[in-house]
């Protein structure tokens, strides 16, 4: 254990520019961007002003829907309306209203992330063959399948895991902007903006959201690995044209769509949005059928393929 976490650390001080400096320039941006909009709204609100309708749906709590015109309005002024207005709404609204703009606000970091990840498992083992250093690394006492394996946790566990908590620090940067705000108006602040956001809930979701993915796209990450160990050059050209030649010739012979469809899901299973709107249970179901038992045995033997090119680098 000691010795994979040596290999941890290797692996995260080696690309600490994309896994640590890259989310936190990212969560700056937006806190910045966050802060200066609502900052813009309490400060010099009441110099600009603004003609428009907003439209109200309270179906939740009167079952109508409302379009209210707002003319030569003032914004801090339309600011403050649109709080009463959301103070009215049903509780299971305000939720999902809320729900929507914590996900929405953290949305940013997850394709950043799926990005980052991709290039490392990429690199991971094909950069230490074309510039060498494998022969110093090979001659340390760390087995081929725990170099594999201690790459591999960097690229599902310790990545994630950082950009996650980049995503918690943004989500509670807007709770807690929102709570200051709304003290200044005539609301019920825990009612209408604390209770109802779940921050703790979302967490834990955002968490199975995150174990989900690293399980259901094993195989797409492995591949990425696998290539990684063997390509004598452009990995990027591997990872993309064996898939599609396999589709290609899947359409051509058997006019089926299961290759295409297995790497499609396994590749790019929906967002983070889009997932935690359909429930975690709906995620973890997916994790108990025959398609994730196949998917897990594909990672294995894609994983052990790394392994052994990666035992055989200082040979090709």
């Amino acid at each position: 254990m000691n010795m994979l976490a040596i290999l941890l650390k290797r692996e995260f001080w080696e690309h600490r520019k994309t896994f640590f400096y890259l989310p936190l320039i990212i969560l700056a941006l937006l806190t910045f961007f966050l802060i200066a909009v609502v900052g813009s709204v309490q400060i010099a609100g009441s110099d600009i002003i603004v003609s428009g309708s907003v439209q109200i749906n309270e179906e939740g709590l009167h079952h109508r829907s409302e379009t209210n015109e707002y003319s030569n309005m003032p914004v801090n002024a339309l600011f403050g309306e649109q709080i009463s207005q959301f103070a009215l709404l049903a509780e299971d609204q305000r939720e999902r209203m809320l729900n929507s703009t914590y996900l929405l606000i953290a949305t940013p970091l997850v394709p950043v992330l799926w990005v980052v990840v991709f290039m490392y498992f990429l690199t991971c083992l094909y950069d230490e063959r074309k510039d060498r250093s494998i022969l110093f690394w090979k001659s340390m006492p760390v087995s081929d399948a725990m170099t594999v394996i201690a790459k591999l946790l960097t690229g599902l566990v310790v990545v994630p895991a950082i950009y996650f908590m980049a995503m918690m620090l943004l989500q509670l940067i807007l709770f807690l902007t929102t709570v200051v705000v709304a003290l200044g108006y005539s609301v019920d602040t825990w009612q209408t903006f604390v209770a109802p956001a779940h921050i703790m809930t979302r967490w834990l979701q955002m968490t199975a959201f995150f174990l989900f993915l690293a399980s259901w796209c094993l195989p797409f990450f492995a591949w990425i690995i696998f290539v990684s160990s063997w390509a004598r050059s452009v990995p990027l050209a591997w990872v993309i044209g064996i898939p599609i030649v396999l589709v290609m010739l899947e359409a051509l012979f058997t006019q089926g769509e299961w290759v295409r469809a297995f790497i499609k899901e396994h590749s790019f299973p929906g967002g983070l949005i889009t997932r935690l709107s359909g429930g975690v249970s709906d995620m973890f179901q997916q994790l108990l059928s025959i398609e994730f038992l196949v998917s897990l045995v594909l990672a294995a033997l894609l994983l052990y393929g790394a392994v052994y090119f990666r035992g055989k680098a200082d040979e090709l």
